[in-house]
């Protein structure tokens, strides 16, 4: 990985060195700096998170956040029609949405990162969140007769973008202050359920799922 340092001598509690600032990108993957500021090894973004919950200081920058709505997707299982007329069919589901990030670790209720990152976004932008949210439900749909039927469903989700500063007493590979930018985490979107859709949907049998369901 390769570094990028600075000198700093604006935090006062950071006073002894504080010169050394490092820069982590998504990906980690990190700005070229001189050769002199590379630590003999480099922290994973994974690593730099996880720090959260012990660093002097750990706080989220959001500097974006959108609404939007996820990917169809099948949501219970598909029903066929076997009979000579249209009949409905009762489908039970239920739908788990988890928080995801850009940065491919896993987030956890009890996440110091997941913490801060909750709390920086609701109080810039006024939005609660939750790590996972399941949704369950019944929903009748009329199969005609030798068609099959399914629902699928588009999740309302929200989304923010933002940067984490990590400040640490001693120093942490090499250094005592590290950001990770762009980091973007995406989750159920609590204050607008509604914002998603459910569509039924129906399609011919094949002769093959005839011979395995009829």
């Amino acid at each position: 990985m390769e570094f990028a340092a600075r000198k700093d001598g604006s935090t006062k509690r950071f006073s002894r060195t504080a010169g050394a600032v490092a820069a982590l990108t998504l990906g980690a993957s990190l700005m070229a700096a001189p050769q002199s500021a590379f630590a003999a090894d480099s922290p994973t973004t994974k690593e730099l998170l996880d720090a959260c919950g012990w660093a002097d200081f750990c706080q989220f920058h959001p500097q974006s956040y959108w609404t939007y709505t996820g990917p169809n997707h099948q949501v219970g299982s598909t029903a066929f029609n076997c009979a000579s007329q249209t009949n409905d069919h009762r489908v039970d589901w239920q739908d788990t949405t988890g928080s995801t990030n850009s940065v491919g670790v896993s987030i956890t209720a009890t996440a110091s990162f997941w913490k801060t990152y909750e709390v920086s976004v609701q109080a810039s932008y006024g939005h609660s969140w939750e790590v996972s949210h399941t949704d369950t439900e019944s929903n009748t749909i009329h199969i005609p007769a030798g068609y099959k039927g399914w629902i699928e469903r588009g999740t309302s989700k929200q989304q923010a973008k933002g940067w984490y500063e990590l400040h640490f007493g001693k120093r942490y590979y090499g250094h005592y202050i590290w950001y990770v930018y762009d980091y973007q985490s995406s989750g159920y979107n609590t204050d607008r359920p509604g914002g998603g859709y459910v569509n039924f949907k129906d399609a011919k049998m094949s002769q093959t799922e005839r011979n395995q369901h009829c």
